[in-house]
């Protein structure tokens, strides 16, 4: 079955990371890690051995760090990126959508040696990334994991606080938003947020229908009393301040530039 399955059973439709993806961000890893090796072996000879053999020694053991521990540092550091999948906006995850741990990391990083360095070099990853329905590599079918690329993350847009009308906070007192329904306040938030895109005589008809739906339901008899979308601002206001009483953000004044986002 293609995408993750949760372990509630369901399951996630994700698009898995192909071959040209992959083989950039490992471009990208590669070039680092020979980087690292070239600043380490400089060190290792302005340092200076005692002898030959431990200079060779240092040596090797940079070689194998650089080679096995640069992607299970940073893999597990990084919740699944090395810097190439950074770059490239790529993740690693388990097959459940989970973040990966050390374990997959290191199991990642052993069936990466097969991936890369059996000869010939790096067809072996390729061809199993192009031959399996997830696009997996030998360290992904040995550790359970799969790479994907990073859903886009919309931003929330930001929270607004309506105000009462100057001159209403009396009549707005008035006010119980208690049998308000959270539907009800929806659709007078977009309302008010977008009423500027309407012709004025379609913004008064539905700011005088949603007025008269909410006071119908809040059986509040004052509705004809104030211009109806300076009601809606009085009912959302009550409603905000008696659900949310210790969250206020910036206040928003109608007709003020909306706030980015909107």
């Amino acid at each position: 079955m293609d995408g993750i399955v949760t372990p509630e059973a369901v399951v996630l439709d994700v698009e898995t990371a192909g071959v040209a993806s992959r083989v950039f961000a490992g471009l990208i890893d590669f070039a680092i890690q020979m980087g690292a090796l070239v600043v380490g072996l400089m060190l290792l000879a302005i340092v200076g051995s005692a002898t030959v053999s431990s200079f060779n020694m240092g040596a090797a053991l940079l070689v194998a760090f650089v080679i096995m521990g640069y992607p299970v540092l940073s893999e597990t550091l990084m919740r699944g990126r090395t810097v190439g999948k950074r770059a490239l906006g790529l993740r690693a995850v388990t097959l459940e959508g989970a973040p990966i741990r050390l374990r997959h990391a290191l199991l990642r990083m052993m069936g990466g040696l097969v991936d890369r360095y059996l000869l010939p070099l790096g067809v072996t990853g390729m061809l199993f990334v192009v031959g399996t329905a997830r696009h997996q590599r030998v360290g992904d079918l040995i550790s359970g994991t799969i790479v994907i690329r990073d859903p886009d993350r919309t931003l929330l847009p930001p929270a607004v606080w309506f105000p009462v009308p100057p001159g209403l906070e009396g009549f707005a007192a008035t006010i119980d938003p208690t049998a308000m329904t959270d539907e009800q306040y929806t659709v007078i938030r977009s309302f008010l947020m977008r009423n500027r895109e309407l012709s004025a005589d379609a913004r008064f008809s539905l700011a005088t229908d949603l007025a008269g739906r909410v006071a119908a339901t809040l059986q509040h008899d004052g509705v004809q009393r104030v211009h109806p979308e300076a009601y809606l601002l009085c009912v959302i206001s009550r409603y905000q301040r008696r659900n949310f009483p210790n969250y206020q953000p910036v206040a928003w004044q109608p007709g003020a530039e909306r706030p980015a986002g909107w």
